[in-house]
C-alpha cells in the first residue's frame, strides 16, 4: 500500500499572522502539523521551529540516540517506532532552551500531531501532544483517532463535566500539553491498522473550532478522494464560518499498489503515554541539539533580540513619522480632477452576494406540524413561521452550505451556518445553493421541502439578506 497527501495552511480571516506550520518527509511517509501559541512572532516561531527540529532530527538520529532520548522504560519497543516521539521531545527541549536564552519568547509553545506510515505492515503510527487532531474516514464512518489534551477532557474523564457541557464551556481552548512550555513533555502514541480506501485528515484546531465533525465529513465525502480539494475546501469552510484562527490541513489517502505487505496484529492499538524525561534524558537532548543546531533554519524573531537597533521604539516611531510626512506631501501634490458624471458602479453598486441566515422553527411549532395532518392547517402553521421569523425561528447551527455557479463555472462557496449570518461574496450570475443538515430540508417560497434552491446574484450597493428556513423531513406530508 501507499499513502497520498495534500497539505495546506491559511492565516484565516481575523488574525494577521499564521502561527500554524506543517512538515512532510514524503520519502519516509512522515507528516507533522503544529499550532503555535504565545502571540505574534513567538507563536509563529514556535510552530515553525518545532517542525524544523522534527524533520531534521528525524533523518539524523541513530538508534543509540533515540533510546537515550526516550529512556529505558520503552527499551522493548522498536526503535523506529520511537523515532518520531524522540523528535517531538527534542523540539520541546529546543523551544524551552530558547525561552531561557531569549526571555521575550517566554510563554511560547506549540501543539504537535505527527504520523508515520509503515507500508510493509500496513500501520499508521500516531504521536501527539496538545489539541491538534487526526481524523479517519473508513467505509463512510468518521472517527477521531487522537484525544485532545485539554482541560475539558480531563474534567470529562474525572466525571466532573459531560460531553454536552463542553459546548458551552469557557475553557474549551485551554490545553494541558504543549511543546516549549516546560523542560520535558509527554507524548501519546498509538498505531492503527490501515485499509485501502481509508482517508485521514490532520488538522490544527482552527478547523474543528469553526466547523463540526459532521461538516468535516461532509466535505471529505463530497470530494471523493480528491485530496487537494478536501484540504482547500475544509479551510475555505473554516474561513467562511468565521475564520477566527489559523487553519492547517493535511489530507491523506491509503491506496493499494504493486508492493506486497504483511499485515500484523502486533501493534499498540490503545494509546500509551511516553512519560516526561528525567534529567539524564534532558542532558542527552541538549548534547544532540548542539550537534545539529547549525542545520536548523528558522531564525530567532528580531523582536526577541534586545540588541537589534531596528526593533527600538524610537527608531520605529521616527520611521512612521517620516512615512506620514512623505504621504502628505505626495497627496498634496497630486492633480485633482472633477468627475464629469456618475460611474456605472455608482448607479448599480459594485458588490454581489448574500448575507445568509439559516434558521429553523422553534420546537413548539415543529411539534404542532408533526401532529397536524390537514394540509390547509399545516400550510397555515408554516405561513405563520415564515411571516414571524424573529419570534418563531432560531438559527440552525452547523448546516453545510454549498453554492456553485451554474454551467460549470468555477465560482463557488462552501461554509457552515452559525448563529452569525454568513457573508457570502460571489460574482454576479446564476447559482445553485444546497444546504445539508441531517433530517432537515429547505423550505422554498411555495412552502415545499426541497434539497436545493436557484440563486441569481446581481450587482448592488450592499449584500442582500437571505433567510432560509429548514424544517425536519418528518413534518412533510
Amino acid at each position: 500500500m501507499k499513502i497520498l497527501y495534500s497539505a495546506k495552511t491559511d492565516t484565516g480571516v481575523v488574525r494577521k499572522e499564521n502561527q500554524d506550520a506543517y512538515g512532510v518527509n514524503a520519502v519516509k511517509d512522515f507528516f507533522i502539523v503544529c499550532d503555535g501559541m504565545g502571540g505574534g512572532a513567538a507563536g509563529d516561531f514556535a510552530s515553525k521551529c518545532a517542525v524544523d527540529v522534527m524533520l531534521r532530527t528525524f533523518d539524523k538520529l541513530d538508534e543509540a540516540q533515540i533510546k537515550a532520548v526516550i529512556g529505558t522504560k520503552y527499551s522493548s519497543m522498536d526503535t523506529e517506532i520511537l523515532r518520531p516521539a524522540a523528535t517531538i521531545m527534542l523540539a520541546n527541549r529546543m523551544l524551552n532552551n530558547l525561552t531561557l536564552k531569549y526571555p521575550k519568547l517566554f510563554g511560547m509553545g506549540t501543539t504537535a500531531v505527527a504520523i508515520r506510515f509503515e507500508a510493509e505492515k500496513g500501520l499508521l503510527h500516531v504521536y501527539h501532544s496538545g489539541d491538534s487532531r487526526l481524523y479517519r474516514v473508513r467505509s463512510g464512518v468518521m472517527e477521531l483517532i487522537t484525544k485532545d489534551h485539554s482541560k475539558v477532557n480531563e474534567l470529562i474523564d474525572e466525571g466532573k463535566m459531560t460531553e454536552e457541557d463542553v459546548k458551552t464551556a469557557e475553557m474549551q481552548s485551554m490545553i494541558t500539553r504543549a511543546l516549549g512550555t516546560g523542560a520535558t513533555i509527554k507524548v501519546d502514541y498509538k498505531a492503527v491498522a490501515v485499509r485501502p480506501g481509508d482517508q485521514y485528515v490532520m488538522c490544527s484546531d482552527g478547523l474543528n473550532g469553526e466547523i463540526d465533525d459532521f461538516a468535516i465529513k461532509g466535505i471529505i465525502d463530497m470530494n471523493r478522494g480528491n485530496l487537494e480539494a478536501i484540504a482547500e475546501e475544509l479551510i475555505a469552510a473554516s474561513n467562511n464560518s468565521g475564520g477566527r484562527d489559523n487553519t492547517t490541513v493535511i489530507a491523506l489517502k491509503i491506496e493499494e499498489d504493486d508492493a506486497s505487505y504483511n499485515p500484523t496484529k502486533d501493534y499498540v492499538e490503545e494509546p500509551i503515554t511516553i512519560t516526561e524525561e528525567v534529567k539524564l534524558q534532558s542532558l542527552t537532548e541538549d548534547k544532540i541539539l548542539s550537534q545539529y543546531e547549525k542545520d536548523f533554519t528558522v531564525p530567532i524573531p528580531e523582536s526577541a533580540q534586545d540588541n537589534n537597533f531596528f526593533t527600538k521604539p524610537l527608531f520605529l516611531g521616527s520611521v512612521v513619522a517620516l512615512a506620514v510626512i512623505i504621504l502628505v506631501i505626495v497627496l498634496a501634490s497630486m492633480p485633482k480632477h472633477k468627475k464629469a458624471g456618475k460611474e456605472l458602479h455608482e448607479i448599480t453598486g459594485n458588490v454581489s452576494g448574500i448575507v445568509l441566515d439559516v434558521r429553523t422553527a422553534k420546537d413548539d411549532h415543529i411539534d404542532r406540524l408533526s401532529v397536524t395532518f390537514d394540509r390547509i392547517s399545516r400550510m397555515e402553521i408554516i405561513r405563520e413561521i415564515v411571516l414571524n421569523t424573529n419570534s418563531h425561528t432560531l438559527p440552525l447551527l452547523n448546516a453545510q452550505v454549498s453554492i456553485e455557479e451554474k454551467g460549470g463555472g468555477l465560482n463557488k462557496f462552501i461554509g457552515v451556518s452559525s448563529d452569525i449570518p454568513l457573508e457570502i461574496k460571489l460574482p454576479k450570475g446564476a447559482y445553485t445553493m444546497t444546504i445539508v443538515y441531517p433530517g432537515y430540508r429547505i423550505l422554498d417560497n411555495r412552502y415545499n421541502l426541497v434539497d436545493f434552491l436557484d440563486l441569481i446574484l446581481e450587482l448592488s450597493g450592499e449584500l442582500k439578506k437571505e433567510i432560509i428556513i429548514m424544517l425536519p423531513e418528518k413534518t412533510e406530508e
